[in-house]
């Protein structure tokens, strides 16, 4: 019996709790309406509550009328709410350069998860079968898929709950017939223009009358077993992706290449694609050749490489590190910034540097305030664009420029003189950041503060400073943000 067979998947998975709230999203056809008839015959014994849900594609003219007319005559039947949306995908795929079935998939899920908002569900029931299953496996081994995508169709996905995802599709059409329930058919699903017709269609009955009559069993059993080594993989990833990386801040994920490089390599791809989900928040459009491209990244002997990924992300290998990052300044952009750059500073004032998307604030302090800076600079942890200057030990104008071949400073609480280039090679600031890093000179050419980095020595306060210059710098849309 096929509710008990579904029963068995519900606890299984744990899909359903006591006083649940499901959306059922209804096409129309055979396995919607039997998801719906089955999990009404479960209402007593978990009191649910059921709405439901229907997205017409607008694909098949009249046809797509009548699958609306119907899922609302059903809901109307049943006494239960109702919510359909049209959506024209044939322009949303010119107008957003997606397939069909991208934009199908990505336009269903949005509308049931802002449904179920509406009718503050908890769960959204979709009728997925174990054909549908088969089917996805063998779409995505023949597409290159690893093995999270070999695992196919979930069964829960937060929310989203498939009761049927263990029957089969001729189940279900059974199921049907001997309660004649009515439903839609569409006749697309004939149409082998669509890959996964083609395969449902062609491939499928090819391979079970030419090579294994139990090929869907045997590709259901392979999902099984890639679903087990999977989820201990993923545990694995877990665990040592705390140990090797670090997450900067909403938008950059650090990997520490020294403890990357001894991993096995079954986990080095995985926690590449983690980070990348971790940064992104999904994975779609990322492909096997790009977390191949960065591990290959790892590898890379010299000081910096960079890869540019989908949807604005970018990694960058940076001496022992790899970066995954949002861009936040595009690489033409930072072409569009001149080099050598310079900008007068106003003392006292407020100064704006679009290009660099920079605000500079000096404020005078007197003697009164010795006392206080002193304290704010052994307090500041956070104060990397926050320096405090000797009033008089710098020639006034102040300017703010980018590095010049042959600058030399003294280093605070280091020896000498110093090479800004060898500086820079010293703390690993890789080259394509160098000429972005700000460098507050006085009148007379003399390197005050290396931004974010170092103040000089010769113009540091003491107990003997009358006069302090406050330099507040504040740095938005700029690489020196992904890097300090």
């Amino acid at each position: 019996m096929l509710e008990e067979k579904v029963l068995q998947t519900v606890k299984k998975f744990d899909m359903l709790s006591f006083n649940d709230r499901i959306l059922i999203g209804i096409s129309g056809g055979p396995d919607s309406v039997t998801l719906l008839s089955i999990l009404l015959s479960f209402k007593k014994r978990y009191n649910l509550s059921f709405f439901i849900a229907h997205l017409d594609h607008m694909l098949r003219g009249k046809e797509s009328n009548e699958d609306v007319n119907f899922v609302k005559n059903l809901a109307q039947e049943l006494g239960l709410p109702c919510e359909t949306k049209s959506c024209n995908f044939t322009k949303i795929t010119r107008k957003e350069h997606l397939t069909l079935e991208e934009a199908a998939r990505k336009y269903r899920y949005k509308f049931f998860l802002e449904t179920a908002r509406k009718f503050k569900t908890n769960k959204i029931a979709l009728g997925h079968n174990a054909d549908d299953q088969v089917e996805t496996v063998l779409m995505r081994f023949l597409r290159g898929s690893g093995l999270e995508g070999l695992m196919g169709i979930p069964p829960v996905r937060g929310k989203i709950i498939r009761p049927l995802i263990e029957c089969s599709r001729t189940e279900i059409e059974e199921y049907c017939r001997e309660n004649k329930i009515e439903y839609r058919v569409d006749s697309s699903n004939k149409e082998v223009v669509y890959f996964r017709n083609k395969i449902r269609l062609e491939l499928l009955p090819l391979l079970s009358k030419e090579y294994n009559k139990n090929i869907k069993d045997i590709i259901l059993r392979l999902r099984s077993i890639i679903s087990e080594v999977s989820v201990y993989l993923n545990q694995e990833t877990e665990f040592f992706l705390k140990k090797v990386a670090k997450r900067e801040n909403p938008e950059t994920v650090i990997i520490d290449l020294k403890e990357f490089s001894s991993l096995h390599p079954a986990l080095k791809g995985r926690i590449i694609r983690k980070s990348i989900e971790v940064v992104k928040g999904n994975l779609y459009s990322i492909s096997f050749k790009h977390s191949n491209e960065i591990l290959k990244l790892t590898e890379y002997q010299l000081g910096e490489k960079d890869i540019y990924l989908p949807d604005n992300l970018m990694a960058k290998k940076i001496y022992n590190k790899i970066m995954i990052y949002k861009k936040r300044i595009s690489k033409d952009q930072i072409k569009e910034i001149p080099t050598p750059w310079e900008y007068d500073i106003l003392i006292p004032g407020k100064t704006e540097i679009k290009p660099l998307g920079m605000k500079v604030e000096i404020k005078i302090l007197n003697s009164t305030d010795i006392k206080y800076s002193l304290n704010l600079i052994r307090k500041k942890s956070k104060g990397k664009f926050l320096e405090f200057i000797d009033y008089n030990k710098v020639k006034l104008p102040l300017k703010l420029r980018n590095r010049l071949s042959g600058d030399r400073f003294y280093p605070l609480k280091m020896k000498g003189l110093k090479k800004i280039k060898d500086f820079f090679i010293d703390n690993k600031i890789p080259k394509s950041y160098r000429d972005l890093i700000p460098i507050l000179v006085d009148s007379e050419d003399q390197i005050i503060w290396v931004v974010g980095m170092r103040l000089d020595d010769r113009v540091k306060i003491n107990s003997d400073t009358k006069k302090v210059l406050r330099v507040k710098i504040k740095i938005k849309n700029i690489f020196l943000q992904e890097y300090f």
